[in-house]
């Protein structure tokens, strides 16, 4: 036989590996997607059925556009006995400062190579840097009829050209964490986990479960599997996710003490983020403001925190008391409440009919925030909407 003859053989042996499970059932449930970005490091989950060998493949998105190539791996097995599902989270360290990576998982069974697509995550930049990052709330959906809102809000970042960092989720990932309402939330937010690392905090429908932690690889932090409240430091920001649904008061001032030890670093701009809102209009939850405005405000003024983003009343509104910002935005797909006839003092903007998403820039100069607008609910018609609903900036703190 020729050696060109075998050439064709071999490249075509290869061709079929590849793509040999075509006709088959994919193994990938979730994913990927990333979590608990740093400078230097950032993991990459997914879930699979059955759980296989296979490989994570990266490479900084400057030398895959170049090369076509991803140029390093790391390899991964499977902990958990063949047949059954696992969320696998693979930890890639080493990597460059304020850099856009791609990455996608191979995982291998038997002679076939099963390729997820190709996401992105960058690294943390240093101060001085411009940031953009993504906000979103309560994409719990209870009726499984179209049109499905978690995805048209899932779409809309997937498609957004602003180069996301991270994204935060202030809670009610899911309306109950069984497997059927990850399944759902995970295919349709699909395509925006393959942006930049998910930072969620705890919503009053994950109930605390362990499907969460199990799901999220978490920058570190405290109280249960050391991920139920954390901070991270990406350039010149500080990011405290909190757990409003604490009840016990040891609970709440070990919080406490996390906030003020936190929130004293000296950063240019200050983030918290935690479910239940401070104050709302929603008429479910109100008017009025939470017992978290005299267990929790006060710390964010001493402190100057710039912006609080809360969730669980499905609206949107600006809230301003004493120089902290809240932002309620709990429109990423859950049903959408009323707003209350007379609004909770300090209210500047209120929507009560729009699921949407925050565009978040962050400079030397100050802080911009975009509320887009994704769709409108008119009765029971969910009409496709564009633009803002809300724009505003905050100047640097001097």
């Amino acid at each position: 036989m020729s050696g060109v003859m075998r050439m064709k053989i071999c490249v075509l042996a290869l061709v079929s590996l590849l793509v040999a499970g075509a006709g088959l059932a994919s193994p990938f449930v979730h994913g990927p997607y990333s979590g608990d970005p740093t400078a230097q490091g950032v993991t990459i989950s997914w879930t699979m059925s059955p759980a296989l060998p296979g490989r994570v493949e990266y490479a900084p998105w400057r030398d895959l556009s170049h090369t076509g190539t991803f140029s390093r791996w790391v390899e991964c097995a499977p902990r958990t006995v063949p047949h059954q599902r696992e969320t696998a989270h693979v930890r890639l360290g080493g990597l460059e400062p304020a850099t856009r990576y791609a990455f996608r998982v191979v995982l291998q069974e038997g002679g076939t190579l099963w390729e997820s697509p190709v996401g992105t995550f960058y690294t943390a930049p240093p101060p001085g840097s411009e940031v953009a990052f993504c906000v979103l709330s309560d994409t719990q959906w209870r009726r499984w009829t179209e049109p499905n809102r978690i995805e048209l809000v899932g779409d809309a970042i997937a498609a957004d050209p602003t180069p996301f960092q991270f994204i935060l989720h202030a809670g009610d990932v899911v309306e109950h964490p069984l497997s059927k309402y990850w399944d759902h939330l995970f295919s349709s937010l699909s395509g925006a986990l393959l942006r930049a690392p998910f930072l969620p905090v705890l919503g009053n429908h994950e109930r605390g479960h362990r499907s969460y932690y199990d799901y999220f690889d978490l920058p570190p932090g405290g109280g249960k599997y050391g991920e139920r409240w954390w901070a991270f430091q990406w350039g010149d920001i500080l990011v405290v996710g909190l757990d409003s649904n604490a009840t016990r008061p040891a609970e709440l001032l070990e919080q406490a003490d996390w906030l003020r030890r936190h929130l004293s670093w000296p950063f240019l701009h200050k983030f918290v983020i935690f479910h239940y809102p401070v104050f709302s209009s929603c008429a479910a939850y109100g008017p009025g403001s939470s017992g978290l405005e005299v267990l929790w405000h006060p710390i964010f003024v001493e402190h100057g925190v710039d912006i609080v983003f809360n969730g669980h009343a499905h609206s949107y509104e600006r809230i301003e008391r004493d120089g902290v910002t809240y932002l309620v935005v709990g429109g990423g797909g859950g049903p959408l409440y009323p707003l209350a006839e007379e609004r909770v003092p300090g209210s500047v903007v209120a929507f009560a009919d729009h699921h949407f998403y925050l565009r978040v820039f962050t400079s030397p100069e100050g802080i911009r925030v975009q509320v887009a607008q994704v769709a409108q609910v008119v009765g029971e018609e969910v009409l496709p909407a564009q633009g803002l609903l809300d724009e505003f900036m905050l100047d640097a703190s001097p």
